[in-house]
């Protein structure tokens, strides 16, 4: 049981990199001009409490502000789409952790990693950066009368990250 609990919480762990995880991004909350490219660090938040979406929320504050969606189109890379324009985010785990607490049918899981931004359309065109993630998530499951239920009643996922980036 213990096995397939911490099978289960990877798996939770890597789709939810996947599906919400996706990771850095940028986009600007005062369109750039044509004559000055806009250049500082970015900032994201993205909040999910699902493993099996493949779209959530994501915020970006610093360089540029905006809200959006962030799509996941791979194993490694997501689109951030935002009102006016998108961009792609292809990044790589570089750690993770696991814990499963079978008494309380409670885990977590944490990973790092980086990532870049490329293929900018609309107001996006051209944007560039990198940096690096940090994602922390919680898994419940129920208690059952022969330890814990196989499949997580309640998920929770926050991606954070920063790093520099450029929108010309």
């Amino acid at each position: 049981m213990r096995k397939t609990l911490a099978a289960l919480i990877g798996a939770a762990a890597t789709v939810t990199m996947i599906t919400g995880a996706g990771v850095a991004a940028a986009g600007p909350v005062h369109p750039a001009s044509a004559h000055h490219a806009v250049t500082g660090t970015e900032h994201f938040q993205i909040v999910s409490a699902t493993i099996s979406g493949k779209r959530s929320p994501v915020v970006i504050y610093g360089a540029f502000n905006d809200r959006g969606v962030d799509v996941t189109t791979g194993q490694t890379t997501d689109r951030f789409v935002f009102p006016g324009g998108s961009f792609r985010v292809t990044h790589k785990n570089t750690s993770s952790h696991q814990h499963f607490n079978t008494r309380t049918c409670a885990g977590t899981f944490r990973q790092a990693g980086t990532y870049t931004l490329s293929h900018g359309r609309g107001k996006y065109a051209g944007i560039s950066g990198h940096g690096h993630f940090a994602l922390r998530g919680l898994i419940v499951n129920r208690h059952t009368a022969h330890g814990c239920s196989r499949s997580p009643i309640a998920v929770q996922v926050i991606i954070q990250a920063q790093g520099p980036a450029t929108l010309p």
